[in-house]
């Protein structure tokens, strides 16, 4: 009879050694860090007015752009505003002839490409970037 009042403390006791014991077991999963990409996503893609005197006309495009190092990566990824600028004051306004040729693709990209470059070498001190990739190129 003893040992029936301090039965709600042994239990407690029981219970509490229990849930140290579970959770000193069980331990979260080391965070990696995510593994550095070359490539970064123009997100969201770019959309600028193409220059058509009988409608409305847009081009989308989807971009990747290649750093050379995660210090480059967090160059373009702080001066992304000025970029995305950049990019929207080269492609916006030109004739839909001109996007619309594919031909004309690889210049407008190595075009996109110095642009981006000169800006990030004027405010940054160094270009960057190396590669500018169209992921998607419409016309609407």
């Amino acid at each position: 009879m003893q040992y029936s009042k301090y039965l709600p403390f042994l239990a407690l006791i029981l219970a509490l050694l229990t849930a140290l014991g579970f959770s000193g077991a069980v331990q979260a999963a080391p965070s990696k860090a995510p593994a550095f990409s070359n490539y970064m996503t123009l997100d969201p893609p770019l959309v600028v007015n193409i220059a058509n005197e009988r409608r409305a006309q847009f081009l989308q495009i989807r971009a990747e752009l290649y750093v050379e190092t995660p210090q480059d990566a967090e160059v373009v990824t702080h001066h992304m505003p000025l970029i995305r600028d950049r990019l929207i004051m080269f492609f916006g306004g030109r004739a839909a002839d001109e996007v619309g040729a594919v031909d004309n693709r690889e210049v407008l990209r190595q075009g996109a490409l110095d642009t981006v470059r000169q800006a990030l070498s004027e405010r940054a001190g160094r270009p960057g970037i190396s590669g500018l990739y169209f992921t998607s190129f419409i016309i609407q």
